[in-house]
């Protein structure tokens, strides 16, 4: 397969990150998708769910130990090798990956839009037909979309972040992309994107909404997320780090 040899890297790469102590809670997060969680100008995570964590450690009295896989492909397999504890990287819970972990209460819905070059119009999923698509590989839109290639009549392929999808798009050599919408209205201010691909079309893509996830099995620490959630729905902290970020409404 074509990330085989990067997920093999990937995977030895975590493998050399000691395990913190178990009074930490190590989280695993992927630093290419804003504003959900990214590097800022001085190299150092940010983002709503670095946000939402920090403030959850808070309360529970936990140290929060961060693991940035680089991949978004990777953050499952850091969870169920034991390297981390928690998931919280945009993540929407799915009926696929509910198989492999368990999830929190959703925090943010799963709205995601079609991104395109600005002379390509897509306005519903038969408008794909014939086009040159890519996607994240790993991720929800990769999970959506691909299965639909066949069937709808156009193109896909995968690279590991978004970024990669875009310049393909920029440089002619796809048409559309599908994001997440807080995130296509982040990087397609960023100047090497901004006017040269725009977003279109836009639907939720799961019900279940964006989630932090434990491994399968760990209930006590997923009533703890989810206890921390729901407080900080209720004093007004998560409302007001959505609206910090732009994430809309739950």
């Amino acid at each position: 397969m074509k990330f085989f040899g990067k997920t093999v890297a990937a995977l030895a790469a975590l493998a050399t990150v000691p395990l913190a102590a178990r009074a930490d809670l190590r989280v695993a997060t992927a630093s290419t998708y804003p504003p959900y969680e990214f590097l800022n100008e001085k190299g150092e995570l940010d983002g709503f769910d670095k946000d939402l964590m920090e403030e959850i450690g808070r309360r529970l009295g936990e140290k929060i130990v961060w693991l940035d896989t680089g991949h978004y492909d990777m953050v499952i397999p850091s969870l169920v090798t034991d390297r981390a504890d928690v998931i919280a990287a945009g993540m929407s819970a799915t009926p696929i990956r509910a198989k492999r972990v368990l999830f929190s209460t959703p925090y943010v819905p799963t709205m995601a839009s079609f991104v395109t070059a600005p002379n390509v119009a897509v306005k519903k999923l038969e408008d794909l037909r014939g086009l040159r698509g890519c996607v994240p590989v790993g991720t929800t839109q990769d999970v959506f979309l691909t299965p639909l290639a066949g069937e709808l009549g156009f193109q896909i392929k995968n690279f590991a972040k978004i970024e990669e999808c875009l310049w393909d798009i920029v440089t002619g050599r796809s048409d559309f992309t599908l994001m997440d919408v807080p995130v296509a209205d982040k990087i397609l201010e960023l100047p090497s994107f901004k006017g040269k691909a725009v977003r279109g079309y836009t639907f939720q893509l799961t019900g279940a909404g964006k989630a932090l996830a434990v491994n399968l099995g760990n209930t006590a620490l997923k009533n703890k997320l989810d206890g921390a959630i729901a407080a900080m729905e209720a004093d007004g902290t998560l409302p007001a780090l959505r609206e910090k970020w732009k994430l809309g409404k739950k």
